[in-house]
């Protein structure tokens, strides 16, 4: 008699026999299973369209196989410390592949996506950051493993909702980057945003932009946002440069903005501990808080 099981059970279960038999066909798998043929058919097409597992022909068959990285994920008994060490070490070994297909692993799970962003991708994003102020990699490694990070962090868009009815309109929560090592954590806001139904978007990395003149043409940008939007903007400033900030604060202090925008500031302990800030007590330093924050007062 075949048992029952839904979509988690056959991922689980068809990662667990790939991972000691790869590859296998769709008559072996149900046998080892113990299901129909053609439920397990089914599955694993759902699968393969999820990228879980790939299959090749071989006449008239299917073989379905594991491309390398894909883990069986558990978020009740993972260790995200292990988690994080196969990624970093994937990233550091240039192996894009598995370091994507780690990311993949989790995403048809019914998955946190907070506790990925906070106890996976951000801590692995500072252990890049580390490596490099040790010199254990160098500048150019840096920004390559970063971007192959932001990469893998932005199949994680997988995980938000399509349904654009759910996505609150009536305020906007806008992401700016004050120099390049922050763009991951924009992109990590911007995911986690929309997955909660903040309408949100990202204006990019404004550092190599700053001149005389630009608080000018960054005041007439807000403000054209501004009035496509009905109540409020959010500014979420995420940046390890102090120049950066200081310069979008100042913008952003004046009258005119004060009462149209909502600023939050994300930085670096560093930063935060300066006592010469005058924006001091506006910057988060931990990305759970600021999460939290968004979520408390973006409505």
């Amino acid at each position: 008699m075949s048992k029952r099981y839904n979509l988690s059970d056959i991922q689980k279960e068809v990662i667990k026999l790939l991972q000691d038999n790869n590859p296998m066909s769709s008559t072996e798998i149900s046998k080892n299973i113990g299901t129909n043929r053609i439920t397990i058919s089914k599955y694993l097409d759902i699968l393969y369209f999820q990228k879980i597992i790939n299959k090749k022909k071989i006449g008239s068959v299917n073989f379905w196989f594991l491309d390398p990285g894909i883990i069986n994920f558990d978020l009740k008994d993972e260790n995200y410390i292990d988690l994080q060490q196969k990624l970093i070490t994937s990233l550091i070994r240039g192996e894009k592949e598995i370091s994507e297909n780690i990311i993949l692993s989790i995403i048809n799970k019914r998955i946190n996506l907070r506790k990925i962003l906070t106890d996976l991708c951000f801590p692995v994003l500072n252990t890049l950051f580390e490596l490099h102020l040790r010199g254990k990699i160098g500048k150019t490694e840096k920004i390559h493993l970063t971007t192959n990070l932001i990469e893998s962090i932005n199949l994680l868009k997988n995980c938000v909702a399509t349904n654009g009815d759910r996505i609150k309109r009536h305020s906007l929560l806008v992401i700016v980057s004050g120099d390049d090592d922050s763009i991951p954590i924009c992109n990590m806001i911007n995911i986690y945003a929309k997955k909660i139904g903040i309408d949100s978007t990202m204006i990019g990395n404004i550092e190599k932009y700053i001149d005389p003149f630009f608080d000018i043409d960054f005041q007439r940008y807000i403000n054209k946002l501004y009035s496509k939007n009905k109540e409020k903007i959010y500014l979420c400033i995420i940046s390890y440069n102090e120049m950066s900030i200081k310069f979008l604060f100042s913008t952003l202090s004046e009258t005119e903005f004060r009462e149209k925008v909502k600023t939050i500031i994300f930085s670096s302990k560093n930063i935060k501990e300066k006592d010469e800030n005058e924006f001091r007590e506006n910057i988060i330093s931990d990305l759970e808080t600021l999460i939290e924050k968004i979520e408390k007062e973006v409505k």
